[in-house]
């Protein structure tokens, strides 16, 4: 006799009978936590820190791409010049000036450091003017080692007065002399061999440039000095800046200050010559220029070491008062090499294979 065949119990339990599952203690815990620590990271990063500044590295850039020089030829090499630039945050947020305590490639300043009494927009614009200034002395500075003539010395301009001497009877910041003893001073070199060349308690008669145009004449007796003739002023060349033979602009946006002045001045050289100034190589250059060619230091070097740490850059061309600074921070990763004048950036190049055929340098 068979027994019956098992049947299957499918009938649903009843709902009051099934026990929940809760979440675990720990679990909970867990998740309380992550939704604090969110809502604190949100909250940190809405509050604003309006009495610090950022300065985190920045990128670097082709400069040549950049230049559009109308009714000149043009000529392209296979390096790059290229410029690097720091971010400046005017308004971080209290969490970015925690992550900015965490991370030393960013610089924290008091607003004041930076923006002294500017606002953010007239820092902006200041910035601005700098770079199209920047960009006008690169010019011009190119140009003269082309062969153009665009830059003329035009007197010894007063730059420091020393209290209780001759000058500080009758001179003011600002004034230029562009004739001493009869003979015409077209720059700093010219007035220092004058005064060398005259006795302490000599008459000294010579003519001024004033800020506004006008011209007036002095006569002082020379002090004496360690035996020689001493004027009592610390001077530079005075120059009058000429037209420009065709229109240069430079296509940038969100950039601003001086410091990108003697990249510039590089770009437009290799840009306007056939041969390879570069040497195939990708170079960063930064440091101010003047219009005699003399480099001059520049704002966030560190960010600005790092920026070229990631840029892969091949050589960096440094203010030589910030090279131990960068070789710090670069070490053997990229050749640093420190320059006072465009000269020796143009000669550094020469060192590296680069072609000067066309370009001006001065003598040493």
């Amino acid at each position: 006799m068979s027994e019956p065949p098992p049947t299957e119990n499918t009938s649903t339990p009843p709902v009051g009978s099934v026990t929940p599952r809760r979440m675990p203690i720990w679990a909970f815990l867990v998740v309380t936590v992550v939704l604090l620590g969110l809502v604190g990271v949100f909250a940190l990063d809405q509050v604003n820190i309006t009495s610090k500044v950022l300065t985190s590295p920045g990128s670097t850039r082709d400069i040549t791409p950049m230049l559009v020089l109308d009714d000149a030829m043009t000529y392209r090499s296979k390096g790059e010049i290229r410029m690097v630039t720091v971010k400046a945050n005017l308004e971080p947020s209290l969490l970015e000036i925690l992550g900015g305590w965490l991370d030393d490639s960013i610089e924290i300043s008091d607003r004041h450091e930076i923006l002294g009494d500017r606002t953010i927009e007239q820092n902006r614009t200041l910035g601005r003017e700098q770079m199209a200034q920047s960009l006008d002395i690169a010019a011009r500075v190119a140009l003269e080692r082309l062969g153009y003539e665009v830059i003329s010395e035009a007197g010894a301009l007063i730059m420091q007065i020393a209290p209780g001497t001759p000058a500080s009877d009758v001179l003011e910041l600002g004034d230029v002399v562009i004739e001493a003893e009869n003979t015409q001073v077209r720059n700093a070199r010219d007035l220092g061999e004058i005064v060398r060349s005259r006795s302490p308690g000599d008459s000294f008669s010579f003519s001024v440039l004033q800020l506004d145009g006008t011209t007036r004449d002095e006569t002082v007796l020379l002090a004496n000095k360690d035996g020689s003739a001493f004027l009592g002023v610390a001077i530079s060349t005075y120059v009058e800046l000429d037209d420009l033979p065709f229109e240069i602009n430079f296509t940038v946006e969100r950039v601003g200050g001086p410091s990108a002045g003697l990249g510039l001045t590089l770009a437009l050289l290799e840009a306007m010559l056939p041969g390879d100034l570069l040497a195939g190589l990708r170079v960063v250059a930064t440091g101010t220029v003047d219009p005699l060619g003399n480099v001059g230091p520049v704002g966030g070097i560190e960010q600005k070491s790092h920026a070229v740490m990631r840029s892969g850059a091949e050589l960096f061309l440094v203010p030589s008062t910030q090279v131990e600074e960068t070789k710090a921070i670069l070490g053997e990763m990229v050749d640093v090499v420190s320059v006072d004048t465009l000269d020796d950036a143009l000669r550094t190049l020469h060192s590296f294979g680069g072609d000067l055929s066309g370009i001006r340098l001065e003598t040493r």
